[in-house]
């Protein structure tokens, strides 16, 4: 398919196709219900719209009726089923080059973000930011941090290695084998989904390092970013900025757009060409993230209005309710809204009536 919009790469659907072999999936059907290539699947350089990336790990669950599975099918993939990138981590030299790689080189996985590594006095964190507006990303995430948390284990040659995991959504009905190993580690309703690992590890030298293979892959892996990391899309950075953004009071377009190293009217330009504007698409994220807050978590009202740059808890109540029709209260307790979640880039926004029905 070409390479348009937003994308990730289609080998995570090809892992899971072979990893779930005896399940009742149809993935002719799936790739005519969320618009993808199955061709793509056996493309090496293949990609799906990053809609279709979320969505099909959402089918996959309910089909499979277990929505915690996607800890442990990922948590066991062998090594190497991404390619270059599962690569790029066991072979480095420390486990923090391993992070850095991650975040060097995940435009090769997908144009919609980019994964964030930073240290304090305490640790680093390899984080996953919160896509707000392209659809339910909770299976997707799950399947993600099976696979990065795999990748730790076997790096540091630990079976359970010290690591926090925080999710920013709620824990899963079933339980997978994948929880109870990390019992005590595993956070849910949390504001990021990262990955927190001790300053004591992050120097500890990885056993499969060899820097002459090291210097091969690294090569390898900058053949592939000169290739994808062209197709980043500029529309993910603003959209992304933005998200980032809510809470801090930066968010007006003139911030966003000196974050960006744009200018208004370039930025104005790029959103007008997708067919939105700035007021438009800020609206819609902060509409998206109290969602996610209202229905994913169990944080107080109060901390999910600052979190989306409200100053006042009845602003934001006003606004949920111009949104969704009810108050936060009853999106929080209610099941009717659950397939209604926004998405940014595929069609146009409700206005107010539709969203008040």
């Amino acid at each position: 398919m070409p390479l348009e919009g937003e994308w990730a790469r289609s080998d995570v659907f090809r892992v899971l196709r072979d990893i779930c072999p005896n399940a009742n999936l149809d993935w002719p059907a799936m790739a005519r219900q969320y618009d993808f290539d199955l061709a793509s699947l056996d493309d090496p350089q293949g990609t799906v719209p990053i809609t279709a990336w979320h969505a099909v790990f959402e089918h996959v669950a309910d089909v499979l009726g277990d929505d915690a599975t996607m800890f442990d099918l990922f948590n066991n993939v062998e090594i190497g089923c991404f390619s270059i990138f599962d690569y790029l981590f066991a072979c480095a030299p420390t486990l923090r080059e391993a992070c850095q790689a991650w975040v060097r080189f995940s435009p090769i996985r997908t144009n919609a973000y980019r994964m964030i590594f930073e240290e304090d006095e305490t640790g680093g964190y390899v984080e996953w930011p919160i896509l707000e507006g392209r659809g339910e990303w909770r299976q997707n995430m799950f399947g993600r941090i099976g696979w990065a948390t795999q990748q730790i284990e076997l790096a540091l040659d630990m079976q359970v290695p010290p690591i926090l995991i925080e999710l920013a959504t709620t824990a899963p009905v079933s339980t997978s084998n994948f929880q109870k190993k990390y019992q005590g580690r595993l956070k849910f309703g949390a504001a990021h989904n990262r990955i927190l690992i001790p300053t004591t590890l992050l120097s500890r030298p990885l056993r499969r390092n060899d820097a002459h293979l090291y210097d091969i892959i690294l090569k390898s892996a900058s053949s592939e970013l000169d290739r994808f990391g062209q197709m980043e899309s500029p529309l993910s950075r603003i959209a992304n900025e933005v998200a980032s953004n809510l809470s801090n009071g930066a968010c007006t377009l003139p911030q966003i757009a000196a974050k960006l190293g744009m200018s208004q009217r370039a930025v104005q330009r790029l959103l007008e060409k997708e067919g939105t504007s700035f007021r438009k698409l800020s609206e819609e994220i902060r509409r998206s993230a109290a969602e996610r807050y209202l229905r994913g978590t169990d944080m107080p009202m109060k901390e999910i209005a600052y979190l989306l740059g409200f100053s006042e808890l009845s602003t934001f109540s006003r606004a949920v309710k111009t949104w969704f029709g009810v108050s936060p209260k009853k999106v929080r307790d209610s099941s009717g809204l659950t397939g209604r979640r926004t998405t940014l880039f595929a069609g146009s926004r409700p206005d107010t009536a539709e969203a008040a029905e």
